[in-house]
């Protein structure tokens, strides 16, 4: 079973796209910020910036939407999405693009070098 502090390890380079609209998502070093027993606590994540989404990258959560409850934040996984698991930490794979227009998914820990390849194109074809 993976342990809490690798899936922690966030890698900053990063290049997860956004389940909803394909786009590339960022890294905030303070992506989700509460107060708890009176010191701040702070869980790095990736974020999509495009038009007020709100879904958000980690590991641990996979791809999920934050909503600030009256103390902390709660993860609400976005459907369908979180498919993919690395079988060295159990940790959620994130999507990205291949060379080309193939999807490929890999893993978000930092120096993890899992992938899971052969997924189809990127995008369905309309």
């Amino acid at each position: 079973m993976a342990q809490q502090t690798e899936l922690e390890k966030l890698s900053q380079s990063l290049r997860p796209l956004c389940p909803r609209d394909g786009r590339a998502m960022h890294f905030e070093a303070k992506g989700l910020a509460w107060q708890e027993g009176g010191r701040e606590h702070v869980t790095p994540c990736y974020s999509c910036e495009f038009e007020g989404c709100s879904v958000r990258y980690t590991p641990l959560d996979g791809y999920f939407t934050a909503i600030m409850m009256p103390d902390f934040p709660q993860a609400v996984e976005e459907p369908g999405i979180n498919l993919l698991q690395c079988p060295r930490h159990n940790s959620w794979l994130y999507r990205t693009v291949a060379d080309g227009d193939g999807l490929i998914w890999r893993c978000g820990v930092e120096g993890c070098d899992y992938i899971h390849a052969d997924c189809g194109p990127a995008w369905p074809s309309l």
